[in-house]
Parts: structure tokens; C-alpha cells; sequence
């Protein structure tokens, strides 16, 4: 059986993985910190959701998100419709529309 803090450094040292890999699935990244949220200390939940918010904010996700995000503003339809595509399939049913007019 593992300790507690052998599957903490075991889930940290998957995230960091992803992150390096480049693999970034929202979606499956909120259920793992769902599932976590109840078996984890307050510190360890904390360490756990700092990688995952790490993994977002560093590298080519955010970026590619960032742009999305301007083009849709902007008014590119074929960006906004993307944009609403991935908060429907990433669990995120809430889309805010910016209207600059």
C-alpha cells in the first residue's frame, strides 16, 4: 500500500509530466483535482492545484489561449466559435461575450 505522501509526489510528478509533454486536458485536470479535493490535507490539495495551475499559465497552452481569446474579441467568428467549443466540451458551460460597441 502507498503512503500518503508517496501518491502526492506521485500525482505532482504526473502533472509536471503533462506539462512537459504538452498534454493538457482541462477537463480530465479539474476531475483529478475533484477526486483529490476530499483525501488530501489542505497543504497537499494546495501543492496539487498550484502544479495544475502552473502547468496552464507556463508554455504553449497559454498562449495559444491568450490569442484565441483576442481573435474572438476582435470578432472572428470562426475564433468565437471555436472559443465556445472548447468551454462546452471542457465543463465550462459559461461564455462571456465582450461587446466593445
Amino acid at each position: 500500500m502507498r503512503s500518503k505522501n508517496a501518491t502526492i509526489r506521485e500525482l505532482l510528478a504526473d502533472i509536471r509530466t503533462a506539462a512537459q509533454q504538452e498534454q493538457y486536458n482541462p477537463a480530465e485536470d479539474l476531475k483529478t483535482l475533484q477526486t483529490q479535493y476530499k483525501r488530501l490535507s489542505k497543504r497537499e490539495f494546495s501543492q496539487l492545484l498550484d502544479a495544475t495551475v502552473e502547468k496552464y499559465t507556463a508554455g504553449e497552452w497559454s498562449a495559444i489561449h491568450a490569442a484565441l481569446v483576442a481573435k474572438a474579441r476582435a470578432g472572428d467568428v470562426d475564433a468565437i466559435r471555436m472559443y465556445r467549443e472548447m468551454q462546452t466540451s471542457g465543463g465550462s458551460s459559461e461564455v462571456m461575450i465582450v461587446d466593445d460597441l
